[in-house]
């Protein structure tokens, strides 16, 4: 953060902010002194659509998710392993921490088919000048594409940033909620179904049998609250962060003679605590069948022990850290060093079973932005003494220099991670797992780099992965440790060409190969926008053109609905058709419109004219045909 002021002097005029006759807004992520203004921007649609450009999930929007570029689980210290609907989640790391001088809201609301929904609301405002109070609030609810695939996903946030009017004492507080329920299908029966000439499946794909969730009375109504064979995901948190600055005072004039008293601080005292509880669970209430439960001994090659079935992991954790921070240069709050320790109790619940664990760690971190914008490097690490993940620990450091006008910005970076395999791999979860468990700490080595050109619109990034001990499910509950070393290596550039004045073309294009049979990626992933874009008349901006993304065939892990996982497979190999969609984006003072017409390659001539190409997300989960949204995001300043 910059040097903490307040204007006092004889003059009434000196008492006044000058933002104060002035809409100003702008907000900071969690743990970052970097500002940033509200996206503006109108062509990418995925920066308001709830799933990243790389992301596919199964069949229907709210069923899991996940990345077609290699993405990790890279964080030392405990993790209960469930992370399928983690797209879904609003978490503190991606908490926005406002300034404005006015009431700001924003509004979105995204219409799909059979009435598939995503509403949106924030509400931010400063109380005091010196206080803001922001609500945030995100549902989706999908009836689904496929029989019993509806999904039904809800975050909260209300959180609260605050200062005293001498600068030394803030902090921040934050209430946050997450609950995502989606219903389990196990996908459909068999891929024929797909090219079928019955005019029953072929013109509703809603008829096709799928095989979890039976054959009830399924609807694709909004208030399908039908879950009976679904996963389940709660998690209530409560976070606080203060802290008290010691430092030095000066004074200076302004440019109108008035005097600006200054406070700078040298030594931060920072205290951090939160307090959770989340609990994943499946539950199947059909399993008291016993013909319907023998679907999972044909399907899975596993039988449900208890009817009906319940599987069900709930933690409770409780942290407390404290740290000191150091300012080495009074005037760049930027530059700083961090010590700290932390204490972590976790009780954990697995069925009728429970027990308490805890961890003890040190942290550290470097940072110094230089004030000529020349260097910005960032060193953190952090180390578990003892307790249940002792000896785990992480290590980066990456610096971002200015390498002029003609060769922009480089950075490079790299990390180390230590880390226990997930709670979810333990004997001791209600999960299923089997297999030798007796598993020892991944270890990661990450190196990166990116060439940032501005004046080319030209991104040039790469990454390299190097891991032992890789842990991962080799079948739908067997999991498995691969001793030997396993790497990533991943390229990718990213570049706008200007066609003419108002012709843009977007393009991304990933590379990434792995070594061996155990991490399966497409070879080749690319998107690409071509849009006509520009303004017209005073206050409408447009956007309108083709979306196309594409990804190479690969044999795409599999899905245990039971378990929450992503399954490596290698008996089938999945090549999709590109997908594309028209869009019409266009823009007038605070508000965005959109109009999309997707998967416009799942046209097809067989068996009559319609949209039945489907793509295939993984091995017997098809993805939706022909589809057409509707939304609008609006901002509007009180």
């Amino acid at each position: 953060m910059g040097p903490n002021s307040q204007v006092k002097g004889g003059d009434s005029l000196a008492q006044r902010n000058s933002n104060e006759d002035s809409i100003t807004i702008y907000y900071r992520y969690f743990d970052s002194s970097r500002i940033v203004l509200p996206d503006s921007s109108l062509s990418d649609f995925t920066k308001r659509y709830p799933l990243p450009a790389h992301m596919v999930w199964l069949g229907s929007i709210g069923n899991a998710a996940r990345s077609l570029i290699f993405a990790p689980q890279l964080s030392a210290g405990f993790d209960a392993g469930f992370h399928g609907y983690d797209v879904y989640r609003a978490t503190v790391q991606g908490t926005r921490q406002y300034q404005t001088t006015r009431p700001y809201t924003e509004l979105d609301y995204l219409l799909g088919p059979n009435t598939e929904q995503t509403i949106r609301v924030l509400h931010t405002q400063n109380i005091k000048p010196l206080w803001n109070a922001t609500f945030d609030y995100r549902l989706i609810n999908m009836p689904g594409y496929l029989k019993n695939s509806n999904a039904a996903h809800s975050n909260i946030k209300l959180y609260t940033t605050f200062s005293t009017k001498n600068r030394r004492y803030s902090g921040m507080a934050l209430y946050l909620f997450n609950r995502n329920r989606s219903s389990e299908n196990g996908g459909i029966l068999n891929d024929t179904f797909l090219t079928s000439r019955n005019a029953a499946y072929r013109d509703e794909r809603f008829n096709i049998p799928t095989t979890l969730g039976g054959d009830g009375n399924f609807t694709q109504s909004p208030f399908n609250n039908n879950y009976g064979t679904a996963t389940d995901y709660r998690q209530r948190m409560f976070f606080v962060r203060h802290q008290y600055d010691l430092g030095q005072r000066d004074s200076i004039f302004d440019a109108d003679s008035n005097l600006v008293k200054l406070f700078f601080p040298r030594l931060r005292l920072q205290h951090t605590f939160s307090y959770s509880t989340s609990s994943y669970a499946f539950s199947d209430a059909l399993t008291s069948d016993a013909a319907y439960a023998d679907v999972y001994r044909k399907r899975y090659g596993w039988v449900p022990v208890s009817q009906p079935l319940q599987l069900q992991d709930t933690w409770q954790d409780v942290t407390n850290e404290a740290a000191l921070i150091l300012f080495p240069q009074k005037t760049n709050q930027d530059q700083f060093l961090k010590l700290g320790a932390g204490l972590q109790l976790l009780r954990g619940r697995f069925g009728a079973a429970g027990e308490n664990f805890s961890n003890t760690y040190l942290l550290g971190e470097y940072r110094n932005r230089t004030k000529n914008q020349k260097w910005d490097i960032n060193a953190n690490g952090r180390l578990y003494l003892a307790g249940f993940n002792g000896g785990d620990y992480q290590a980066a450091i990456s610096m971002l220099t200015n390498l002029g006008s003609k060769l922009g910005t480089l950075r490079v970076g790299f990390q180390n991670v230590n880390r226990s395999p997930s709670f979810v791999f333990d004997t001791r979860s209600s999960f299923l797992v089997q297999g030798n468990n007796n598993f020892k700490k991944e270890n990661w080595t990450i190196l990166n780099a990116e060439l940032f050109v501005n004046r080319l619109g030209l991104r040039l990034h790469g990454r390299y992965f190097l891991v032992s001990n890789y842990t991962y499910w080799s079948n739908f509950y067997e999991a498995t440790q691969q001793a030997t070393l396993q790497n990533v290596l991943q390229v990718g550039a990213e570049k706008v060409f200007n066609l003419s004045a108002k012709w843009h073309w977007n393009t991304e294009v990933v590379l990434q190969q792995a070594t061996g049979t155990d991490i399966n990626l497409p070879f080749l992933y690319t998107r690409n926008r071509l849009a006509y874009e520009g303004r017209f008349y005073k206050n409408l901006n447009l956007s309108t053109g083709l979306e196309v993304r594409y990804y190479s065939a690969h044999q795409a892990d599999e899905w245990s609905p039971f378990n929450g996982q992503w399954v490596v497979q290698n008996r089938e190999r999945i090549a999709n058709r590109p997908e594309a969609a028209a869009f019409l984006h266009f823009r007038i003072r605070g508000l965005r419109l959109y109009i999309r017409a997707e998967n416009l390659n799942t046209l097809s001539f067989n068996n009559g004219v319609g949209f039945t190409a489907n793509n295939l997300s993984a091995p017997l989960f098809p993805t939706q045909g022909f589809v057409l949204r509707f939304g609008f995001h609006w901002t509007f300043v009180n």
